[in-house]
């Protein structure tokens, strides 16, 4: 029997009543919540006591969308084309690729505070087992996309069945293997990539396994004017409109970006109560989807896995949506006071509302009696973040990465103090740095005009 007792803490619990303990503790055993409160009792004397004076307690980030793309870092960033670097580079990781990365990608989910993770990768049983290493919770999809990626980079659309075939079976094995597995920390979804780059046929095959497995499903939808245009093409509609008549779009399935939809598109993703995973377009029309009711997740996406970090994007954004985008005039006549989410609110998308959003809220994503033990603290005993009269807020706008000193997942300890416990973290960000520089070099010795233009920007690397 394992059991923790974190005493003394600013407990802000996240549930749908808001409770907040300014001095609390929270008693976990075997995994799970057993009391939250002001007071508390244990039956016995705790395994591990956690001293939470100057901290405050949360339940861990759900990161409703990711990618395993960091990878990439100091390259896609300065060349700047995702069709010509982004799309293309991922064609050159292995599966035996992620015996190596996968662990340092645990590692970055963990330091910052994410517990959970839906992260969609090609190759996702090597992740798999990074996470059953790692100890971290994953909703893990393995991307079903059946278009030639070189090609795509010219702007051609070429489908190749038997690659989503491939794809499909990857992803219905990865179910077969790893559901349920790591004391139930690995989930899997359904994943066709998007409505351009895979077909109707293959977005019906993803709806049969799902249904018939009680699986959930996410795809990308609307998140660039390439997949519009495609899907206006092919079907002669949107790309929300024509998932919505194949019968896909339902409470069962949440898009990533939705960064190109039109009204009539919003208004169906409402009524059908279907989730929207909000990502790095932070200038993405977000309080109004709140204010229309739909489910929303926040998503890290792909280079840098700091919930922290997007939410701060996320208020510089929706401040620049009212000014320049809204105008005075739509700002005047609606009711809603702020046209940002609050700080407040930005943390229950992060955490509960994250949760809702992909079906795992009667697990995680808030403080309360029978939900898993996945639980962060955050040090405020530092100058940016003390003295404050809020440390909520202040968390959301000064809060790093570094500041959350302990995460804890199904009542295992990860982080304590702010050093990692279920990995070697040195060694494995070497071996992932190693790892990355081989990729990288492959991609450049085929692509040299690629490696041209990286030079041109970084100039002190050559």
């Amino acid at each position: 029997m394992t059991d923790i007792l974190i005493k003394n803490g600013f407990i802000a619990t996240m549930d749908k009543q808001r409770t907040v303990y300014r001095r609390g503790s929270l008693y976990a055993q075997d995994g799970k919540i057993v009391a939250v409160g002001t007071q508390i009792d244990t039956p016995r004397s705790p395994e591990h006591v956690i001293d939470a004076e100057h901290k405050v307690v949360l339940p861990g980030f759900v990161n409703a969308h990711a990618h395993l793309q960091q990878y990439f870092r100091g390259v896609y960033e300065l060349i700047g084309e995702f069709y010509k670097v982004n799309l293309p580079l991922e064609g050159y990781r292995r599966p035996d690729d992620m015996a190596y990365l996968g662990l340092a990608s645990c590692a970055e989910f963990i330091y910052g505070g994410c517990t959970t993770a839906l992260v969609i990768y090609t190759y996702p049983d090597g992740f798999a087992r990074a996470v059953e290493k790692a100890g971290n919770r994953c909703l893990l999809a393995a991307d079903i996309e059946e278009v030639d990626l070189e090609g795509l980079s010219e702007g051609v659309y070429e489908y190749l069945p038997d690659k989503g075939a491939a794809a499909f079976r990857r992803a219905t094995n990865l179910y077969r293997d790893w559901h349920g597995r790591a004391n139930g920390r690995i989930t899997t979804v359904m994943a066709p990539k998007a409505p351009d780059l895979a077909t109707a046929e293959t977005y019906l095959k993803c709806k049969a396994f799902a249904e018939e497995h009680g699986l959930r499903m996410t795809t990308h939808l609307s998140q660039s004017w390439r997949e519009v245009q495609q899907v206006q093409k092919l079907y002669g509609k949107t790309p929300p409109q024509h998932l919505w008549d194949l019968g896909i779009v339902d409470t069962g399935l949440t898009g990533a970006h939705c960064t190109y939809v039109t009204h009539k598109d919003i208004q169906l993703i409402a009524d059908s109560r279907m989730g929207i995973l909000h990502c790095r377009a932070v200038t993405n029309p977000l309080v109004r989807w709140m204010d229309m009711g739909i489910p929303i997740g926040l998503g890290t996406d792909d280079y840098h896995h700091d919930m922290l970090q997007l939410l701060r994007q996320n208020i510089a954004g929706q401040g620049a949506r009212a000014r320049l985008i809204e105008g005075a005039e739509e700002m005047l006549a609606r009711d809603r006071i702020s046209f940002r989410p609050t700080f407040y609110e930005l943390l229950e998308l992060a955490t509960r509302r994250g949760a809702e959003t992909l079906g795992i809220d009667r697990e995680v994503g808030s403080l309360e009696p029978g939900k898993k033990a996945d639980i962060i603290t955050v040090n405020m005993n530092n100058p940016y973040l003390t003295p404050t009269q809020d440390p909520l807020t202040s968390i959301v706008l000064y809060g790093s990465a570094a500041d959350v000193d302990t995460v804890i997942v199904d009542g295992k300890i990860l982080k304590r103090d702010r050093v990692l416990t279920s990995l070697d973290l040195k060694q494995t960000l070497a071996t992932a740095q190693s790892r990355v520089e081989e990729i990288i070099d492959r991609f450049f010795h085929e692509h040299p005009q690629q490696r041209e233009a990286w030079e041109q920007k970084a100039p002190y690397m050559t």
